[in-house]
């Protein structure tokens, strides 16, 4: 078999792993016009940004012995490309996990009100009574929210 061929093999996992990728993001994006943290879509992006680097990455790598027959770069200077290739790919894929973590503990808690601020929790509608310091509601007007039953008739200007 030729290197062609196994390095084929080798990036199966790597297509089903941008095929759940594709998946996750279609997912995540439209949990996101519901209101969900933008966290999961920028972390599934990553990772099929990522995942196919490392396709076309392992690929490109198929032609190491013609880089080393041509006598242009010596083992330490490829072992210092691959390096410098491998770091960057990991640690973007790791950062794309780490997304997808504090996405996921994000999704679990309930949204926070804003401080001094107490949530709504009363029934919608519900008629409350006068505040402190507040004259009652004239008689006749109904409360903000309220239908209407009887309008105030205008009176003729005098």
């Amino acid at each position: 078999m030729s290197t062609f061929t196994f390095a084929s093999i080798d990036v199966i996992p790597r297509v089903l792993q941008l095929v759940v990728g594709l998946l996750g993001l279609i997912l995540s994006v439209k949990a996101r016009s519901r209101g969900v943290s933008g966290l999961m879509v920028g972390a599934f992006v990553l990772m099929l940004v990522t995942t196919a680097a490392g396709i076309v990455w392992r690929f490109v790598s198929v032609n190491v012995p013609a880089w080393v027959s041509s006598g242009n770069l010596s083992a330490d200077e490829i072992q210092l490309i691959f390096m410098g290739v491998g770091i960057p790919l990991d640690a973007v894929a790791l950062l794309s996990w780490l997304l997808v973590a504090i996405a996921v503990a994000k999704s679990g808690h309930p949204p926070r009100h804003q401080a001094g601020f107490a949530p709504n929790t009363g029934p919608v509608n519900y008629p409350m009574g006068t505040q402190p310091g507040f004259q009652s509601p004239q008689a006749g007007y109904p409360q903000p929210g309220q239908p209407q039953s009887n309008p105030p008739t205008q009176q003729p200007p005098n």
